[in-house]
């Protein structure tokens, strides 16, 4: 009888913390999304940013940039961000030529 309890309460241990093993690992995997965005530094320069993000609507990202610092292309010089022209999903292309133009020229 002892034997049996002892399994009893061994297996019940085993159980729980399997199950707050999974629910834990559910639970850091966020998924986050990609964006691009066309913006302009202070100073006029037009490049555009890569952001990973949890935010899904479009303008939620880009008026979270706005303020925050980039590195100037190819410096190590910081400009805050003025404006945001466009965001969109990583893989997809910017609707304003312009975006496309400065997204050609951006390195990866």
């Amino acid at each position: 009888m002892k034997n049996n309890l002892g399994f009893i309460f061994l297996w019940g241990v085993f159980s729980l913390g399997n199950a707050n093993a999974e629910n834990s690992r559910n639970r850091l995997h966020v998924a986050t999304i990609d964006y691009k965005c066309h913006v302009e530094l202070i100073g006029g320069i037009q490049t555009i940013d890569f952001v990973n993000t949890k935010k899904q609507r479009l303008n939620e990202v880009a008026q979270s940039l706005v303020g925050k610092k980039k590195r100037k292309p190819f410096s190590r010089e910081e400009l805050v961000i003025y404006k945001v022209f466009e965001c969109v999903k990583l893989k997809d292309k910017f609707t304003q030529a312009q975006s496309n133009v400065v997204d050609k020229k951006t390195p990866r």
